[in-house]
């Protein structure tokens, strides 16, 4: 198994973590904790979002060839995917991070480059996991996500999820 250096966020999961405002938790869990230059210097983060990014996490550049070959790799081989998340997973396969992230389209590049990535219900399960939030607490944080930042989450997935919680108890 290899070892994973940190984590980077991509805009869902830095939006997601600003709508719950449990920083303390992923810094202590996840850290280092990262974000692509492309995303901050993307004029699409709303500025409380943006200040986030820099109070939380550190931004980082893709700072090598081998970074930049896959960063134009991931642009032919998934065209829709953003500049800002083609850094994003380029970072994540070349620094060795987990890739933090609810888009469907960067959840499977990873998984067709085989980078590790980690959506937002696995982390809020594994706030219950560690005894910091109940579930019950954590049920209440993906409705928060739902109904207030208008997160989008299959009825099927939210369902499947909340079973899998109920083996921790309330």
């Amino acid at each position: 198994m290899q070892l994973l250096n940190g984590t980077i966020l991509d805009a869902t999961a830095l939006i997601d973590f600003c709508w719950l405002n449990e920083w303390g938790w992923l810094q202590q869990h996840y850290s280092p904790l990262y974000i692509a230059q492309e995303l901050l210097d993307s004029d699409q983060l709303e500025l409380p979002t943006r200040q986030a990014a820099h109070q939380y996490l550190t931004p980082v550049n893709l700072s090598t060839a081998e970074m930049f070959t896959s960063f134009l790799e991931f642009g032919v081989r998934a065209p829709l995917l953003s500049i800002a998340d083609r850094s994003t997973i380029a970072i994540a396969r070349h620094q060795l991070l987990i890739c933090a992230s609810d888009d469907g389209l960067v959840i499977k590049t990873c998984e067709a480059y085989n980078i590790t990535y980690t959506r937002t219900l696995r982390l809020l399960t594994e706030m219950v996991y560690t005894e910091y939030k109940t579930v019950i607490e954590v049920m209440a944080m993906a409705d928060k996500l739902i109904q207030e930042r208008g997160k989008h989450i299959s009825a099927k997935v939210l369902t499947d999820w909340k079973t899998s919680l109920q083996k921790y108890g309330n």
